[in-house]
Formats: structure tokens, sequence, C-alpha cells
């Protein structure tokens, strides 16, 4: 565990530079970054934001991936009843706590990001022109091309609210931010896919819901001291192990897609970082995918298929 945290911080390190780039100066050529502050990379403020929210994304996944397995069990009316209920508890009080603080983690990245990345927020949020309130979007069907609402249910102030702990504040929108950036770096197009980021945060945030409801019954069943689970609860119980995952999917889709079209944010556009057909050709781009994608895919099914296995077998068998 400790290993793979500190591998996400590095992770999070290089991915901050992305999002936020600090410590480096541009040649004089104007070509390339170049480092200058490895300190500056490690302690970017941007990194010690997102750090809180993927540990507490591994604690959430943890405690699901048991609740699920105990649900299991217990619904089978194992042998080990005794043990699996001792993991539902411990599972249940994870991933509340989990979902809690990845919730809080969340949110102080929001706030930052009306700052650092308001392109990114106002995408998330359908949010065409600047607003003060600014409203939050329950549902929207918008036209990327003309940039306006095609039908929208929002919550007045509340977007305002989740900036600023107030609902007075002016957040910017599409339309303004667009302008601003073509002042800033020049012509071009600086929206994002309105479409994946708005659906990618939804997704996001349906999940999360999702698991603090499903962690609060479980929670509320372990202490009431009833491990006994209708199946529909059993059900309940043992699928919502992979709302993690979609949340944490979804989460990234937000923080890689809303970034565009920038590669390294403010400093060089994806566009202009792929590799030409002189360098990389498009048959051995290809290759290249087809055999991550069978390799990965490979890993996968094992893993699920050793997952299942040992989940299914119950203690007995892992002594």
């Amino acid at each position: 565990a400790i290993g793979s945290n500190l591998s996400a911080l590095w992770i999070l390190v290089a991915n901050s530079f992305m999002q936020s780039p600090v410590g480096y100066r541009m040649a004089a050529d104007g070509s390339r970054a170049e480092m200058i502050d490895f300190s500056a990379l490690l302690f970017n403020p941007y990194v010690w934001k997102q750090f809180p929210h993927v540990l507490a994304g591994g604690l959430v996944t943890g405690g699901f991936l048991v609740i699920a397995v105990s649900s299991w069990h217990l619904v089978k009316n194992s042998k080990e009843r005794s043990e699996f209920e001792t993991s539902m508890k411990f599972g249940a009080i994870y991933a509340f706590i989990g979902t809690i603080l990845v919730t809080l983690a969340g949110h102080t990245q929001m706030q930052d990001l009306i700052e650092s990345q308001p392109m990114k927020v106002a995408a998330a949020e359908a949010l065409w022109e600047t607003e003060n309130p600014a409203s939050f979007s329950l549902f929207t069907v918008g036209n990327e091309k003309e940039l306006k609402d095609v039908f929208a249910v929002r919550i007045p102030g509340m977007l305002s609210f989740l900036a600023y702990n107030s609902f007075e504040g002016e957040v910017k929108g599409i339309k303004d931010l667009q302008k601003e950036y073509e002042i800033k770096y020049g012509p071009g197009n600086y929206i994002p896919s309105i479409i994946t980021a708005y659906w990618s945060f939804r997704f996001m945030v349906g999940a999360g819901t999702l698991m603090l409801l499903v962690s609060l019954i479980a929670l509320y069943k372990v202490i009431r001291e009833n491990y006994t689970f209708s199946p529909l609860q059993g059900t309940l119980l043992f699928w919502s192990f992979l709302l993690p995952y979609i949340a944490n999917s979804s989460g990234w889709i937000l923080a890689e897609m809303g970034r565009q079209p920038w590669i390294v944010f403010g400093l060089l556009k994806t566009e202009d970082a792929v590799s030409p057909a002189s360098v990389v050709s498009s048959t051995e781009l290809l290759i290249s995918l087809v055999v991550f994608v069978l390799i990965y895919g490979l890993l996968t099914l094992v893993d699920v298929f050793l997952l299942k296995k040992h989940a299914a077998a119950g203690l007995e068998a892992a002594e």
C-alpha cells in the first residue's frame, strides 16, 4: 500500500506539471521548457490538492471491495460468518470515512480550479455566460456550436456556493473565457469537449452520491449489528464495488479532457505535442495500441479471475 501510494504521488507530480506548470524556464529559442527547480515540481500546490483526493479514493475503493466480498458471503450464510461480519464492519467504516474525505478533497480541488483552470469548470457546468450568482446544472442539453442551452434545469446560486462557500460570487462563462484566452494565448479554440467534461463530472458526482448512500446503508446495518441482508440489499452491496472505479475514471477523464486543448496548460497545445508521421508512422501507432490493449486486457482478465477465485473461496482456502 505504501509503495502504491508513493507511486501515485510521483504520477501526480508529473501530472500536476501538465495542469499547473512550475519550476521551469523556456529555452532561449522558445522551443522547449527546461526544469530549473525540482523542489518546485515536488511541492507544486496542485500536487498537494490532488494527493489527498487520490489517497481517499484508494481508501474508498478498498472499503467497497471489502463490503462486496463480505456481503456476498453473508448472503450465502458462509460458515465463516463471524469473520465476514467483522470485515463488513471495517469495510463500512472505511467506505464511509473515505467517501466523506474524497468529497471534501474534491470540493477543495474544484475551488482551486475556479482560479487555475476556469474553462474546465465552465465546461463541466455547460456555463456559457458569466454569472453572479452562478447556477449549478442538474441537467442540460446544449448546443456546442452555438454555445447555448437547448434545455436546462439549474439550481440558482449553487455553483457560486460550491466555488466560494457563498451564494454570491462570479463564475466566468465559456464565451468570456474564450475571449480572454485568445487575448492571452493568441487565436485558437480554447473550449474543450463540453459533452465530455459535462457528463464525466456528473458520472463522478453521481457515483460519489451512490457511494455515500451505500456506505450509510452498510454502516446502519453494522451499528444495528444486523448482518442479515435481503437479496436486493446483498445485490446492491455486492455491485457497489464498481462505484469507486466509475468515480475514479470519470474524475480522470474530466481532469484530462477538461484541460484541452492543452497538454501542458498555458505552454504547449496537444496538437503541437503530437509526433509527426515522419517520426511515428500510423502503422507503428496502430501496432503499439493493439499490443497495449491486448497486454492490459489480458492482465485485467487475470486480475478479475484471481479476485473472483479468492474472494469466493473464503478464508479457509487462504490458509
